[in-house]
């Protein structure tokens, strides 16, 4: 991780912060496969754009109905493949770790501040792939979080956004999102 960069980035942080916070306020407070003020706050922050109306219904319907329990990045990836036959990495990682905030997420920006590519649409086993790639981003994670660089970014972090509660996790997810 570019450090400089990440050490910028932490002042960009705030607008999504802000719309995160009052994800994670309403994901327990209302049923989310019915809550539109829910929905469109989610959809806005995760940039969640160009799907069906079928997906998005499934979506929030497997949302409500596993926010409870821990799910894993593996088992929300399947379900929306055997369901549409596609490769949700982004949405199935964004779905597991609001519902378990200690989960890293699969974004472009994560991915490439961190020196990993998604597995090419032609590539064979490709479900297997990105579950193996998800695998290496919590590895990741877990190298970096016990760095000095990790603890000098949480402490900046922690510094700026003073009484925010959030997973160090998602406090690095954050900064890698807003280093383009």
């Amino acid at each position: 991780m570019d450090m400089a960069k990440a050490l910028e980035a932490i002042e960009r942080v705030e607008p999504g912060l802000e719309k995160y916070l009052q994800i994670m306020k309403l994901l327990h407070k209302v049923d989310v496969s019915k809550d539109t003020q829910f929905r469109k706050k989610y959809n806005g922050f995760y940039r969640m754009r160009q799907r069906k109306a079928e997906f998005y219904k499934e979506y929030y319907l497997y949302m409500e109905r596993n926010k409870s329990r821990e799910v894993t990045f593996s088992e929300v990836l399947k379900h929306f493949y055997n369901k549409f036959e596609r490769i949700e990495a982004s949405f199935s990682s964004k779905l597991a770790a609001t519902i378990n905030p200690q989960l890293p997420v699969w974004d472009t920006f994560v991915l490439q501040n961190i020196g990993f590519k998604k597995p090419a649409y032609s590539s064979k086993n490709r479900l297997e792939k990105t579950i193996d790639i998800y695998s290496r981003i919590k590895h990741w994670y877990e190298a970096f979080m016990v760095t000095a660089d990790a603890e000098r970014l949480i402490e900046l972090f922690d510094n700026r956004y003073k009484d925010v509660n959030v997973s160090d996790i998602k406090k690095v997810d954050l900064v890698l999102w807003q280093m383009r």
